[in-house]
C-alpha cells in the first residue's frame, strides 16, 4: 500500500523504476526540461495520497515489462531464473552469482544422458 514515485533524470528510461511505480500505483515522471524540475517535485511528488485522487497526474505511456539480467544489466526477452533468490540471467551458469546456489543440469540434458547410457548397454 505504499506507492513508489520516480522522477528519472537520466538520459534513458529505467525499466525497473517504471515497473516499480506502475505496480505500486505510483508516478513515473521523466522531465523533458530540467528547468521545471522543482515544479514537477512540488506538484506531483509532494502531494499526499488522498489529494492525488483529485489531481490528474501523469499516466505511464508504456511500461517495459521485460526483465534485466543480473550479470550484464541489459534488458532480455528470455532468460534463466535462480529458483532460490529469483535472480535473472541471460545465459546458463553453474552457480548463482547473487545467492551462491549451485544449479544442477537441465532436465533435457539429464534425460538425454540417461538415453545415451541405456542405448550404450
Amino acid at each position: 500500500m505504499v506507492p513508489i514515485d520516480c522522477c528519472y533524470v537520466g538520459s534513458h528510461n529505467s525499466a525497473f523504476l517504471q515497473q516499480a511505480s506502475y505496480i505500486t500505483g505510483g508516478v513515473y515522471v521523466k522531465p523533458q526540461h530540467l528547468e521545471g524540475l522543482y515544479q514537477y517535485l512540488a506538484t506531483v511528488f509532494a502531494v499526499d495520497l488522498h489529494s492525488r485522487t483529485f489531481l490528474q497526474l501523469p499516466r505511464p505511456a508504456g511500461v517495459d515489462f521485460r526483465a534485466s539480467c543480473f550479470c550484464h544489466k541489459t534488458t532480455i526477452d528470455m532468460g534463466y531464473v535462480c529458483s532460490v533468490c529469483l535472480s535473472i540471467f541471460c545465459e546458463h551458469h553453474d552457480k548463482c552469482s547473487t545467492c551462491g546456489s549451485v544449479f544442477g543440469k537441465a532436465q533435457s540434458d539429464a534425460a538425454s544422458d540417461r538415453k545415451r547410457k541405456v542405448s550404450e548397454s
